[in-house]
């Protein structure tokens, strides 16, 4: 196993949480109004994607220096790691979930369905990105 950068995480930590405070404001719009307003639905988009990028950019580090692997694709690197019992596999699945949304947001935008958007912030989903940030950060802590 080689080092983890512990400031790469914590960086892409702050990333995530800053991104998350960002989605709760959006969440707290009642829905009609979230899907009228295209300024609200671009910058939550931006958060989803950088939240989401961060996380992916945490696991593929995670999974290179803990478990010498390079994953196939985005979503699979999370359910690598949960296959190998660093994250929980339910959790795995679901970031697995938010992986792909991303991809349509980046690659596929013009199909974005921003009822499923407002669904995303408003719902577990960015629970589970904190407890993805809970259960790596114990990674750390017990390797320390």
């Amino acid at each position: 196993m080689t080092a983890i950068h512990m400031e790469k995480i914590y960086n892409k930590f702050k990333d995530i949480r800053e991104s998350i405070e960002r989605l709760r404001q959006f969440a707290a719009m009642p829905r009609a109004e979230f899907l009228k307003d295209r300024d609200s639905q671009d910058i939550a988009g931006f958060r989803l994607i950088v939240a989401t990028e961060a996380a992916i950019d945490t696991c593929l580090h995670v999974a290179a220096k803990n478990l010498n692997q390079v994953p196939e694709g985005y979503a699979g690197c999370f359910k690598l790691l949960g296959e190998h019992h660093l994250i929980d596999q339910a959790v795995a699945s679901r970031l697995a979930k938010m992986a792909r949304f991303r991809n349509l947001l980046v690659h596929r935008y013009w199909e974005i369905d921003y009822g499923r958007m407002y669904d995303i912030i408003t719902g577990d989903d960015l629970a589970d990105l904190e407890i993805f940030m809970k259960q790596i950060g114990r990674l750390f802590d017990s390797a320390s």
